[in-house]
């Protein structure tokens, strides 16, 4: 990314404001200098040649020369005023800065630091610049720890000093720092941000907005968006400033999108000796293209460059050259060599790290700046050394490769975590699956070396801590900010925040004008600015900071203590063409792989697709699929589960889509659906197993809050695609007569389900939703529309993540499709449902399909009886499905039934008819005392009728 010219540096170096608080501090001297007079005419002429309109390299050595006069003087001295040594010092670090003379640009900084520090009584407005520009050094010193606490640290002082002008070299610098931790949709908020301080000033330089832009389409490009990057770099070329930079980075972009030829073009026309790095970027080209010898030719030319003292050394171009060399290394399957380069590459990225040999790897990451190269460079090194065991059978290859998909497990979870939007966190997750399903494939290939070695509890560990995991972070750290210590109004600014950036979504989901389109862009990176803001000082709680980045995952004997012997947790997590199986039980633990994996999700799609026809009363048409599917997935999980008749399921890929309920439970024509012999829930996580556990123990009675908005008529709706909503006439039947309050047509409002939302054990919405599989944020539930206006009217997916559902512990909604959404690796489906959840519910019955409105409401009438006798959820609803499938409803295929599943916790609400049992047991009691009563009386009788006739 790289640094700013003189003249940007410069301009950004608070010109006036900076001058007039030099005058204004100058009047105040410490001590009685011995000739103050020449040392404030020395000042005086180098600051007129440093605040000079057209600086040359002439003028900016005689103004640094000079300043370095003025210190040494006051140095001599000691008896110079502290105000003139600061700014001496500053600007002389400045200076040095425009030369990249880093090191000691640092050095005049820390002296400016110190007298400030000296003076407690100055304003802290004026450490703002002195942290700005040391972070901006270490940065440059590739010292990214020390780089990210200064510019934070200057990020908070422009927070408490609203009015510190040229702010916008802070926010290019934060955005270089997310750019390489990878958060690359917060950096180009950072970078749009600074652009638009830019632009709001009169006097703006024209090369400050290029490479501004330059950073702001180098963050499309890492995000997919090339076209729009490349539209960026074509329309700044004209303006003849840091061509170089634009020709490399338009050479990177088209190198993403695999144009090869064309990125070469690019490359070729930048200036290799002012830009050595784009070697590194010619060779990779070459690379892709298997041009082998060109590649190794590029990158012999970076080193030479390095060896002349042309490129820096330790930089990050230097770990790019080691790891493009990798790249080349293990091409031609020089698999040691390779390993070493990646090695040399995992040092330069660390920062921290300095063993050389390719068996070590960084161990922890909290607490340290962590960049993404160097997960790219962990994840490289790792399946190098799986290539290598694959090549020599050496199981220390084989161990070596695990160890470093560790590795780079821990620092993605770590950046993971580290992301301030559920947006980059997702964006980062489903882009890096990768090193996942590595890890555990060798965990497998391990386990059949050593069975009793525990590689499969490692395999199912490594799966299920990427399963939800953007989730269950969201959930648990909403629990540790009630800790003791937070600054609740920095809770209530992060609400406040979350809020606003749902509704900002909401509006630009229903925005086709591309200037309000943009305008809304922008609107909502300076609150996700603000947000990261928020939650940098929430970290400052050392508490909360240890628990966020703590990382621990239940082990099957863990989870094992929280299931019955009648459950069979079963978690699936597919690595390439293998869906893996992993089973526990009681008293056990299992694993097998199903195979191939692409048969299966195809016959998955036909079943679905059967399952979600809308042709009322015509034969099911699955049967076929069902079969199919019947021994490739359900036969192998029966023969796995043994006897266990409770399934708790955690799907992964497109298993979140299917109710295994609805799969045959045998083979043959006749065969009977899963719900006949199995009660069956879902999870996202093994996680929440262990969590939910902790929730609160059965009521003696329930109340539930019920929605039917649409129960008489269908109605207009303002939604520019949606606008007109049906009748759903079984509603008011599905939620009459539940105990607690009920609100339909006209009632069902949205504000009433907010208002009244967490004060009641079960939410039941009786209505419709829409689920948007392209967009999420575009998913709503509609209620009945007072306003007329979509926000109002409906509530949003991004709206559910900030609400607070703690205290609800079921909810139901009948609504269509609320189960669908875009899929993302690992986490699931982001869909309504995960809404709720995300929100604290513990759990959900949703529908996975538009279904048939009668049965659906017979079914959860039958549901709610059943919950309210005592019966665990997923037995309520099991049981609630055979009352329909054995009535006298006309229509029992799996597509009228299955749609209604549920997730998360399965406890039961109300306690199992206590009271009644307790009658029961006394009447027995009685009866029996007065059965045995009356034998007595009628014993007595006959032993005094015998004595009488004696």
């Amino acid at each position: 990314m790289g640094k700013m010219v003189r003249t940007t540096l410069r301009c950004i170096a608070w010109k006036g404001w900076l001058l007039l608080a030099c005058w204004l501090m100058c009047s105040y001297n410490v001590g009685n200098p011995v000739n103050p007079t020449t040392i404030q005419a020395l000042y005086k002429k180098a600051s007129h040649l440093f605040k000079l309109d057209n600086p040359t390299d002439a003028t900016d050595s005689l103004a640094l020369a000079t300043f370095q006069q003025v210190i040494d003087l006051a140095v001599q001295q000691g008896t110079a005023p502290d105000s003139l040594l600061f700014f001496a010092h500053l600007r002389k670090g400045i200076l040095l800065d425009n030369r990249a003379n880093f090191a000691q640009a640092l050095e005049a900084y820390r002296h400016a630091q110190h007298i400030k520090k000296r003076n407690s009584q100055w304003s802290d407005s004026l450490s703002y610049e002195v942290a700005e520009l040391t972070g901006s050094v270490y940065y440059h010193l590739n010292n990214f720890d020390s780089a990210s606490y200064y510019l934070l640290q200057a990020e908070a002082l422009a927070q408490r000093f609203p009015g510190i002008p040229v702010i916008e070299r802070l926010y290019n610098d934060l955005g270089v720092l997310y750019y390489e931790n990878g958060n690359y949709l917060q950096s180009r908020n950072y970078f749009t941000h600074a652009l638009e301080i830019i632009n709001k000033n009169p006097t703006k330089d024209a090369a400050s907005i290029v490479y501004v832009e330059i950073n702001i389409a180098a963050a499309c490009n890492k995000l997919g968006l090339y076209q729009q990057a490349i539209a960026i770099y074509k329309t700044i070329c004209n303006q003849k400033v840091y061509n170089n930079h634009i020709f490399l980075n338009m050479g990177v972009a088209y190198k993403a999108m695999g144009n090869y030829p064309k990125a070469l073009e690019w490359l070729h026309k930048v200036n290799a000796v002012a830009m050595p790095r784009v070697y590194n970027e010619l060779a990779h080209t070459h690379l892709q293209l298997n041009q082998p010898d060109s590649a190794n030719y590029y990158l012999n030319r970076y080193q030479h460059q390095l060896a002349a003292h042309k490129a820096k050394h330790n930089t990050t171009y230097t770990g790019m050259n080691f790891l493009y060399r990798g790249d080349l290394l293990v091409q031609q399957q020089q698999y040691e060599a390779a390993l070493q380069a990646y090695q040399q590459a995992i040092v330069v990225f660390s920062g921290h790290f300095r063993d050389t040999d390719p068996n070590a790897n960084p161990a922890s990451f909290t607490g340290t700046f962590t960049s993404y190269r160097l997960f790219d460079a962990l994840l490289k090194k790792g399946s190098t050394f799986e290539a290598l065991y694959k090549a020599n059978h050496n199981e220390a290859h084989a161990t070596a490769a695990l160890a470093t998909y560790t590795s780079a497990i821990a620092l993605l979870r770590y950046i993971e975590k580290s992301c301030d939007t559920d947006d980059a966190k997702l964006f980062l997750k489903n882009n890096n699956q990768q090193v996942y399903q590595y890890a555990v494939g060798m965990c497998l290939q391990l386990q059949q070396l050593h069975p009793g070695a525990g590689y499969q509890q490692q395999a199912f560990v490594i799966a299920e801590r990427n399963k939800a995991s953007v989730m269950y972070s969201g959930l648990t750290e909403k629990g540790f900010r009630k800790l003791p210590g937070i600054d609740p109004s920095l809770i209530q600014q992060e609400r406040n925040i979350k809020y606003n950036l749902a509704r900002l979504s909401i509006k630009s989901d229903q925005t086709t004008d591309s200037t309000a389109l943009a305008s809304l862009t922008s609107q909502k990176a300076a609150f996700e600015i603000q947000l990261a803001q928020v939650q940098h000082a929430i970290e400052q709680n050392s508490v909360y900071y240890k628990l966020k980045y703590s990382e621990s995952y239940p082990h099957p004997d863990t989870i094992q203590q929280y299931i019955t012997s009648q459950q069979a947790v079963i978690s699936f997590y597919a690595t390439g063409n293998t869906l893996n199986v992993f089973v526990i039980t009681k008293w056990g633990f299992k694993q097998i792989a199903i195979d191939p994996f692409a048969a299966i999700q195809q016959n998955i799609r036909q079943w679905l697709a059967a399952l979600q026809s809308e042709e009322n009363g015509r034969r099911f048409k699955g049967a076929h699929w069902g079969a199919l599917l019947y021994k490739q997935l359900v036969q192998p999980l029966q023969s796995i589960a043994g006897d266990k008749t409770e399934w708790i399921i955690i799907p992964d890929n497109l298993l979140y889509y299917l109710p295994f309920e609805s799969l045959p439970a045998s083979a043959g024509n006749d065969a009977k659906p899963l719900l006949e012999t199995n009660e069956i829930s879902y999870q996202f996580s093994s996680q929440f197993i262990v969590t939910n556990a902790a929730k609160a123990s059965p009521a003696a009675s329930l109340q539930t809050l019920a929605f039917a908005p649409f129960a008489k008529n269908g109605i207009t709706f303002p939604h520019h695609e949606y606008n007109y909503l049906q009748q759903l006439p079984a509603s008011a039947q599905e939620i009459a007569q539940l105990p607690g309050r009920s609100f339909t047509d006209q009632q069902a409002t949205k504000h009433q389900f907010v208002t009244n939302l967490n004060q009641y054990p079960i939410v039941h919405l009786a209505t419709h939703a829409i689920a948007d599989t392209g967009n999420p944020a575009a998913s709503f539930i509609a209620f009945y529309p007072t306003t007329q206006q979509p926000n109002n009217d409906a509530l949003y997916l991004e709206e559910l993540y900030g609400l607070n559902m703690d205290a609800t512990r079921l909810l139901i909604i009948s609504a269509c499709e609320t189960g669908h959404g875009q899929l993302v690796n690992s986490e699931g489906v982001l869909s309504l449902t995960r809404g709720f959840a995300y929100a604290g519910c513990a759990s959900i019955v949703n529908s996975l399909w538009k279904a048939d409105d009668e049965a659906t409401a017979a079914i959860l009438r039958q549901f709610h009886i059943y919950l309210q006798k005592g019966y665990t959820k997923s037995k309520a609803l099991r049981q609630a499905k055979l009352d329909y499938l054995h009535s006298n409803a006309l229509h029992k295929t799996p597509n009228y039934w299955a749609h209604l599943i549920i997730t998360g916790d399965t406890q039961p609400l109300v306690k199992a008819g206590i009271g009644n049992w307790w009658l029961l047991v006394l009447s027995g009691m009685a009866a029996v005392v007065l059965v045995g009563i009356i034998l007595l009386k009628g014993k007595k009788s006959r032993r005094g009728l015998h004595r009488n006739t004696d």
